[in-house]
């Protein structure tokens, strides 16, 4: 990882063309210069040659991203916007201190015992708090309660997570199948804790695409809530964790049905733990082998020769691109063509598909009103679009637009890919 002081050079390639202004879903919703990246650049700039401090402004301004990169891949200079933005805020971090109760998670994520038990217990207790709503997997807060707000539309906890499911304890030991290639499946905290119905679903695609499945024990969060925070310390031990965890198995590939976790798993981790010598050559043999559930399934195992065509009916889905899927991987067609080729529904593109749903960066935790009002702009395209059914690839990006849908009245459903399948 590159500290602040060793991106000057990088963020001096910036020339303020305003480019990234008309791709920020931020600035497009709050119209400020410092939403935009051109304006955060000049904020970090000054902070660098000390004339402005760790104000509360300049803080608030950081804050004010989803990092979803539509700035990195716009700006006719390439300047690693992502990377200037990420080591700032670790910067502060270091500085400030993590608030808090996101320390008090991120140290608990860490740990696969303390976490789930505490869950368990609010699991138990999350009826005092939220009430049932109308809406498919949602629950309503009976308060208004920070972070949390009035009227937000939030996944329940699961009633028994992925990870404890009988099948998937078994597959912690030994690999479901016996022939054909041998996949490792990373979970993550948004399907361990909140939808376990997507890894079970994971697994089957898996069974019908002729594989050995394994889903080690021990595996921690990815460690991209904490990066994104600022917390590099925490979400280092958690690469770290992970990577030994899995490197108690054989596998041929590591796949994960989260494109923020795929994102954590196949790049972040490289620059977490690559510049270790001694590690080095572990992280690369790591994340050589993640890919993404849809990567895997088009790519590696010829999916639809194995699943064979679905009779289409009338329902129709639109494909909402995670940014950490499409931008951060590359990985735009594959999801699509299991949809068009090897689902039921009849895809049909939204406008904007790729425009960020809002949730990234810690934006829906620091600032809701502003992370739901860049939800608002995607659900206007998934109505224009006519879909009954919203398909995504990411644990995180669902529980935004079920939020989203929600709250502005739009009565389409979301699913994951591998629900479809």
């Amino acid at each position: 990882m590159r500290d602040l002081s060793d991106l000057k050079d990088e963020l001096e390639k910036c020339v303020r063309c305003g480019t990234c202004r008309s791709v920020c879903p931020v600035f497009r919703v709050a119209g400020r210069e410092p939403s935009a990246a051109r304006g955060k650049l000049t904020l970090i700039e000054s902070y660098m040659k000390g004339e402005i401090g760790l104000t509360e402004t300049y803080l608030k301004h950081l804050k004010e991203c989803t990092l979803c990169g539509a700035c990195r891949q716009n700006c006719p200079n390439s300047v690693n916007t992502v990377e200037i933005f990420n080591a700032a805020r670790i910067d502060a971090a270091t500085k400030n201190g993590i608030p808090l109760a996101a320390s008090l998670i991120f140290k608990n994520l860490l740990d696969d015992r303390i976490l789930p038990w505490a869950l368990k217990m609010a699991t138990r207790l999350q009826g005092l708090i939220f009430k049932d709503s109308s809406v498919e997997k949602g629950l309503l807060s009976r308060f208004s309660l920070p972070i949390i707000g009035s009227g937000r539309l939030l996944p329940p906890l699961a009633n028994k997570f992925f990870m404890e499911l009988p099948e998937v304890k078994a597959l912690s030991k030994q690999e479901q199948g016996s022939k054909g290639p041998k996949i490792a499946f990373y979970a993550g905290c948004g399907i361990n804790y909140l939808m376990p119905e997507v890894g079970t679903a994971t697994l089957e695609v898996l069974k019908k695409a002729g594989t050995r499945v394994i889903v080690p024990e021990g595996q921690v969060c990815c460690g991209m809530p904490a990066f994104s925070m600022g917390d590099e310390k925490i979400a280092r031990n958690m690469a770290l964790k992970n990577l030994e965890a899995f490197e108690a198995h054989e596998f041929d590939f590591i796949t994960t049905s989260c494109a923020t976790c795929g994102h954590g798993l196949k790049n972040l981790f490289r620059k977490l733990l690559g510049d270790n010598s001694e590690l080095k050559d572990r992280v690369e043999a790591f994340c050589s082998k993640v890919r993404d559930i849809t990567e895997l399934l088009v790519n590696e195992l010829d999916y639809l020769n194995k699943a064979g065509n679905e009779k289409k009916g009338e329902l129709i889905a639109t494909y909402h691109d995670p940014c950490h899927l499409g931008r951060a991987q590359g990985l735009r067609d594959a999801p699509r063509y299991l949809i068009e080729k090897c689902s039921a529904v009849n895809l049909k593109e939204m406008k904007n598909p790729c425009s960020c749903c809002g949730l990234g960066g810690g934006l829906s935790t620091t600032n809701y009103d502003l992370s739901i009002n860049i939800t608002k702009r995607k659900v206007d395209n998934i109505k224009g679009s006519g879909a009954d059914i919203v398909v995504t690839a990411c644990p995180g990006c669902m529980v935004q637009l079920r939020d989203g849908l929600h709250k502005f009245g739009v009565k389409a459903k979301v699913a994951h890919v591998v629900e479809l399948l």
